[in-house]
């Protein structure tokens, strides 16, 4: 009886579909290997012990998981699966390829058909996003474009124009190719630089980035966003989050007391400072995206600070009288954090003649 892989996995899967990988024999042990083809790298080479007439690889996801995570991968092409038998000699059976898109979540896919849902959607589970109220800030999408070059990011834009009306207008940006991946690419754009492209806008009201039939929906919130972070999602992509929220400071100074030749005196000064966040009220959408950001591996605030989630809660409910919230609570990666001073502005305290008098 020939070594086979049974069942055999889609060619095409997202990496929280991957099965554990079996095959059926009557050797004793059979060596396995799986390893990723550019660069070529093992990701394991192993022999295992047959049982009943198979052996399994267990743990085949993690472990895809794990070297995409490392390695700055969403999409992985194409990942060998092999293996050799004693009577083989040095001849590795091939027993096909795989293209894993990473994804840690479980997704309702339409058709069961990963392709199909990476062909309608960008590396996010959310369709609407806020737009960021620091103009300067630039927002990023992935996706994945099986084949071929991707038709060019167009961005529906409704603006206030100088006389006070809204207008809308179309823009095309250019997709730029991100090497982290094959196939996969990039689109940001900016307020900055959509006010740029259009002479007569005061201010952007809402924007829809469409690249085929992907498409993401940005409006401008009421309220200036509270705080912002980059995290890397579900797809293994950074992306950006804008939060209404109530944020608490807290700095702990944890001192030790000891008595010195009669005097009292501080040492072991370890202060840590910590930030509780409680955000307005999310829609059901934004309730179940937000704990991607709670469970991320890599958070940053905007301007770049390396932050850790040190815990934190989604709240998701379907009574009308409950409103979907999160709480999370984060420290900055460097205790000596970040102190923000603001440009004194000029006025009678500060401007001479009367200056003086408040000096």
């Amino acid at each position: 009886m020939a070594t086979t892989l049974n069942p055999t996995p889609a060619a095409f899967c997202l990496s929280s579909m991957l099965p554990d990988l079996r095959w059926s024999t009557d050797h004793a042990e059979v060596r396995v290997r799986l390893y990723y083809q550019h660069p070529a790298e093992i990701l394991i080479d192993t022999t295992l012990t047959a049982a009943n007439g198979f052996v399994k690889l267990y743990e085949t996801r993690e472990l895809i998981e794990r070297y995409m995570r490392h390695n700055g991968l969403a999409r992985a092409y194409p990942i060998n699966i092999q293996h050799l038998v004693e009577d083989n000699g040095n001849y590795w059976q091939g027993d096909g390829a795989l293209t894993v898109l990473f994804c840690e979540k479980n997704l309702s896919l339409p058709n069961n058909s990963p392709s199909e849902w990476m062909e309608r959607n960008f590396l996010s589970t959310i369709s609407v996003k806020p737009l960021p109220s620091i103009d300067e800030a630039v927002e990023q999408l992935f996706f994945v474009q099986p084949q071929g070059t991707p038709p060019n990011p167009s961005l529906h834009v409704s603006y206030i124009n100088d006389d006070g009306n809204v207008e809308t207008s179309d823009i095309l940006l250019s997709a730029s190719y991100n090497p982290s991946a094959t196939n996969l690419f990039v689109c940001e754009f900016s307020v900055n630089s959509l006010l740029a492209q259009l002479t007569d806008a005061v201010a952007i009201v809402g924007v829809t980035v469409s690249v085929g039939n992907r498409h993401m929906e940005y409006y401008r919130p009421a309220r200036p966003e509270h705080v912002a972070f980059r995290f890397l999602n579900a797809f293994n992509v950074m992306e950006s989050a804008y939060l209404n929220a109530i944020v608490n400071r807290k700095t702990d100074d944890g001192r030790k007391l000891a008595n010195v030749s009669g005097s009292l005196a501080h040492y072991d000064r370890k202060p840590v400072t910590e930030y509780e966040v409680e955000t307005s009220p999310l829609s059901f959408e934004e309730a179940s995206w937000i704990d991607q950001l709670i469970t991320s591996p890599e958070v940053t605030l905007l301007d770049g600070t390396s932050v850790i989630i040190t815990d934190g809660t989604a709240e998701c409910h379907n009574d009308n009288s409950e409103l979907n919230k999160a709480k999370f609570t984060y420290k900055e990666l460097d205790q000596r954090h970040t102190i923000t001073t603001a440009q004194q502005a000029a006025n009678i305290f500060t401007v001479p003649p009367h200056s003086y008098q408040f000096n």
